[in-house]
């Protein structure tokens, strides 16, 4: 949408009387300057509200799996945020619009921050009010056949190679690891049944808004291997500490632990061979797509890049190890 951009805020703002004040949001597509949606900051009838613009058609309408989840969400604590008026997804003109409630709380749990134990349990704990009382008891979306997790291995080397061609931590074992991971995982999987979850739960994502936690990114409610919704904060957590002031190798590790320790001390975890098994095999599925595609949004020029990959590389190969 990046060159119908004002075309299209004008349209809305003659739609609905929503005037923006600054962006505070851009979602770009890997490696390039493309926008598919943008968040502005403004007022809706003289309060302040945020507009979303999705500019490139979703396979589901967000507005829809919001309502979905509203009809359905059990919590007190966790909701989405609130609507104020929605423009439905229009060919013609080519956006999707919402507009919504400002959110003014701190995250739930920082990011691009080192965080202690207690944090991260806190975070944990809204994890387990979400898996308890946000989860519908129907799904909204038709359970879909199983992933090829080869495929999908391929598509990740093609996506990484297109956006970042010449990023300099690579290495030839990598492509190894991911078609070992993908044999291995394949295997893991054969009997397990995909869940319907929050794809999206990382620090961003979780926000207070008075007594009341908001969940974003409802985009990606999806179907997913068991704890794939428990791994995902975690996963992006780490490469956010690249903006940490002098972080350190050994920094990076301590983060890690404890959210490691945090995550297999979850009540459904311990204690439970398989589910320790499947959280293990979460980990893997993260890590190699952190291997092949994600740490490369880790800035190659800083000092924590390099080992960046390579304690990703290091968490592939632990993983790997841990479930054969």
């Amino acid at each position: 949408m990046s060159a119908r951009e004002e075309q299209i805020l004008a349209d809305i703002v003659q739609k609905t009387n929503f005037f923006p004040m600054k962006v505070i949001w851009k979602s770009s597509y890997w490696g390039t300057s493309q926008v598919g949606a943008v968040h502005y900051l403004g007022t809706y009838h003289n309060q302040q509200a945020v507009l979303k613009i999705q500019g490139v058609k979703s396979e589901v309408s967000e507005i829809y799996m919001i309502e979905q989840f509203i009809a359905q969400n059990r919590s007190k604590i966790i909701r989405p945020p609130k609507l104020f008026i929605t423009l439905p997804w229009n060919d013609q003109q080519g956006y999707e619009a919402q507009i919504m409630e400002y959110v003014v709380g701190k995250q739930v749990l920082e990011s691009k921050k080192l965080q202690t134990r207690e944090n991260i349990r806190e975070f944990l704990k809204f994890y387990l009010e979400y898996r308890q009382n946000s989860l519908p008891s129907n799904p909204w979306l038709p359970k879909p056949s199983k992933p090829d997790a080869a495929k999908n291995t391929q598509n990740l080397f093609s996506t990484s190679q297109k956006a970042y061609p010449n990023y300099p931590f690579r290495k030839s074992e990598d492509n190894k690891l991911a078609q070992k991971t993908a044999c291995l995982l394949s295997q893991i999987y054969k009997d397990i049944s995909l869940e319907f979850v929050h794809g999206h739960i990382s620090a961003y994502d979780l926000v207070y808004q008075g007594r009341d936690v908001v969940l974003f990114s409802n985009l990606f409610w999806k179907w997913k291997y068991p704890f794939y919704d428990a791994v995902f904060g975690y996963h992006w957590f780490i490469y956010e500490l690249e903006h940490v002031k002098g972080i350190t190798p050994d920094k990076v590790d301590e983060q890690r632990k404890i959210w490691q320790e945090g995550l297999f001390s979850l009540p459904m975890i311990a204690g439970s061979e398989g589910n320790i098994k499947l959280l293990r095999a979460a980990f893997l599925e993260r890590a190699v797509v952190g291997l092949v595609l994600d740490s490369f949004l880790v800035d190659p020029k800083r000092p924590i890049a390099e080992y960046s990959i390579d304690s990703t590389r290091g968490e592939v190969k632990k993983f790997i190890k841990s479930l054969t």
